[in-house]
């Protein structure tokens, strides 16, 4: 291929001096004329360059010519540079830039024609090109260094920039590679903020887990306890009515601070459910029978026609019975006194029961019922400030509804006209009424009692287990701490523990992990801790069964009958060299 070179326009001699009576700042047309020249010919290398007609630079300065050449270039190889999407520039080694392909020039948003013959120096720190001189200072095959590119008004552009020498005869050059860094550290910004924004959910889930833990725990001996009255005959009707009482509104709150405390679980629809076949009304009634006492402080009148035939659901007892007293509560609320309250039920034709609740109270504008559902939305501030409330109710019941197949819907004619809320529940069909009377059938009961050991620091959940515990004929050892229970479980043989997780000195899942891995004990966890997670970590340390506090009893009794009747066919534990 035959070589092209471009020359460099010399500097012109000096001018003749002008006459005496010329102004000083005219200029003559032959230096016009002269300037024009000088711009065409760079005009003309700049486009020899751009477009590969050239394969050598000579520029004329003060030095004589220097000559830079491109020798052995080739088109395609061109082609691909200016293509490339990195950056690519041959510079002099004082700085100047003897070519860059147009990505560059684009990195400092410039002209290309502004870019070459300038120098490197302008869109570097001092720093930055002080490192990338080694590679004409100390011999250096190849620098990287990572850097900010400045170009015209912006504020910099991030990049990596990868020098190395060229072997070529004469001066020397730099051949230099700029990566655009923009999107990598979009990215990671992106990446860190992910990182923050997961790092503060999960303090937050932390926080909120361990003070669920501490609002569940002193509930357990009272649900217990009020269990275990409630179904003791030598107390009169009146004091067992009032018990019971109790003992719903224990599981509520308990439910209410699972919900309060997750909104996560909540607004993504993910709340656990334990289901068994119930009767709608009678949630629906112990719902009414709540709310009762506030009714009658601001003498609403209630109006309550049950119609519905087929009233038989499966889902969670307590899970329904809140999403009904959410709605009735808020109806009860937002009514003036002397108002009324109207709860009627139904069936459809598609196999569902429907609770309408219509009330004559403040209602709501066609605005606000599109945020009804939302988390902390009550319509309007003066509605919080004057009703109060955290604005989660309905936001719960939404998702309680969601999680059992139904749904629930809002209307009203606007402001003050009073509202109504209707919820759908799917009946239980027959093959779920057939698989749910299989699985009453009575479990297996044993003659004798286990022996038990029991662990929790919470002296009044402790106390009140082994009490309900001995009176049904187990034998029971509590201790309050892990250690302790490890020493207890080196001189006595257990048939079952039964532990808290929040242990003061190693964490429940930790002793269990001993226990069973050295004496095979099966195990039952308690913990304020609920989540799947939780669940999880407990199976993985050996317990069977993870209860969340507050426990009910009855429960804890039906798992311990099953490893009580499973007793006889296991062999006795053996315990394993320390």
């Amino acid at each position: 291929m035959k070589t092209k070179t471009a020359r460099g326009k010399k500097r012109p001699a000096p001018a003749a001096p002008r006459p005496r009576n010329r102004p000083s700042h005219l200029i003559s047309t032959e230096e016009i004329i002269r300037l024009q020249e000088n711009l065409r010919i760079a005009q003309e290398t700049l486009d020899a360059i751009r477009s590969g007609e050239v394969d050598a630079v000579i520029v004329s300065g003060t030095n004589g010519d220097q000559v830079y050449s491109l020798a052995g270039a080739e088109q395609p190889y061109r082609i691909y540079v200016e293509r490339m999407q990195e950056g690519a520039v041959t510079v002099a080694a004082d700085g100047l830039i003897l070519y860059c392909n147009r990505r560059f020039a684009e990195m400092l948003g410039q002209p290309l024609e502004r870019v070459i013959s300038s120098s490197l120096t302008r869109f570097l720190s001092p720093e930055a090109w002080k490192r990338l001189e080694g590679v004409f200072a100390d011999g250096t095959e190849v620098v990287k260094y990572e850097t900010m590119l400045r170009g015209g008004a912006d504020t910099g552009r991030p990049v990596n920039l990868t020098a190395s020498r060229l072997s070529v005869d004469g001066p020397g050059m730099m051949c230099l590679v700029v990566t655009d860094l923009v999107a990598q550290k979009e990215k990671e910004d992106l990446r860190l903020a992910k990182e923050v924004a997961e790092r503060s959910s999960a303090a937050k889930d932390d926080f909120l887990a361990a003070l669920s833990h501490e609002l569940r725990t002193p509930l357990t001996p009272a649900l217990m306890a009020a269990t275990v009255l409630e179904k003791d005959t030598g107390l009169p009707e009146t004091a067992r009515s009032d018990i019971s009482l109790i003992r719903r509104n224990i599981e509520l709150e308990a439910r209410l601070i699972d919900d309060l405390l997750d909104l996560t679980l909540i607004t993504h629809g993910k709340l656990s459910l334990q289901t068994d076949e119930i009767n709608l009304h009678s949630s629906l009634n112990r719902a009414i029978e709540i709310c009762q006492g506030d009714a009658r402080l601001k003498r609403l009148n209630f109006q309550i026609e049950l119609n519905a035939r087929q009233t038989h659901i499966v889902g969670d007892p307590v899970r329904v019975q809140q999403a009904c007293w959410n709605v009735l509560r808020n109806a009860v609320k937002f009514t003036a006194e002397r108002g009324t309250i109207s709860i009627v039920t139904g069936n459809d034709a598609h196999n569902n029961i429907w609770v309408r609740i219509t009330d004559t109270g403040i209602g709501f504008t066609h605005d606000q019922a599109a945020r009804l559902f939302e988390p902390f939305e009550q319509g309007d501030r003066h509605i919080t400030r004057q009703f109060g409330g955290l604005g989660l109710g309905l936001a719960i019941t939404r998702s309680v509804m969601h999680a059992h197949g139904g749904g629930i819907e809002a209307q009203s004619p606007g402001l003050n006209q009073g509202a109504t809320f209707t919820l759908r529940f799917p009946l239980a069909s027959v093959a779920v009424k057939k698989k749910r009377e299989k699985a009453a059938a009575p479990a297996p009961t044993h003659t004798g009692g286990l022996n038990i050991l029991l662990v929790d620091d919470h002296k009044d959940t402790r106390v009140c287990i082994q009490r309900l515990l001995e009176a049904n004929s187990h034998r029971v050892t509590s201790a309050g701490t892990a250690q302790d229970a490890l020493s207890l479980a080196e001189t006595s043989r257990f048939d079952l523990i039964i532990s808290d997780l929040g242990l003061p000195d190693l964490s429940g899942h930790e002793l269990m992990h001993r226990l069973h891995t050295r004496f095979n004990i099966p195990g039952i966890a308690l913990s304020g801790y609920g989540m799947e997670t939780d669940l999880a970590h407990s199976r993985e340390a050996g317990f069977k069964y993870h209860l969340t506090k507050p426990v009910s009893f009855d429960r804890l009794k039906s798992f311990i009958a099953e490893f009580a009747a499973a007793r006889e066919n296991v062999p006795e534990p053996v315990a394993t060299p320390s």
